[in-house]
């Protein structure tokens, strides 16, 4: 099953052309449908004394990101 996945994926990919790899910009969002929240979810851990958003959560799969923001994420 996945290997199916996978060939389906890379072949919509080879279709698009042009396409490049590089960074894009996100914007966090959430929505609750029927009481499950969606959305990529920011927060600030008490130990960073500057404020700043350091952990994002992908919901309702609870993908944790953090820096160095590159793709990477933790379950």
């Amino acid at each position: 099953m996945v290997a199916r996945g996978d060939a389906r994926l890379a072949a919509v990919l080879v279709s698009l052309p042009e396409r490049e790899y590089c960074d894009i910009a996100i914007q966090p969002f959430r929505l609750t449908v029927d009481g499950v929240v969606f959305g990529l979810i920011t927060e600030c851990h008490a130990e960073d004394e500057d404020g700043e958003h350091d952990w994002a959560e992908l919901y309702p799969d609870r993908l944790g990101f953090s820096a160095p923001w590159n793709g990477e994420y933790d379950t």
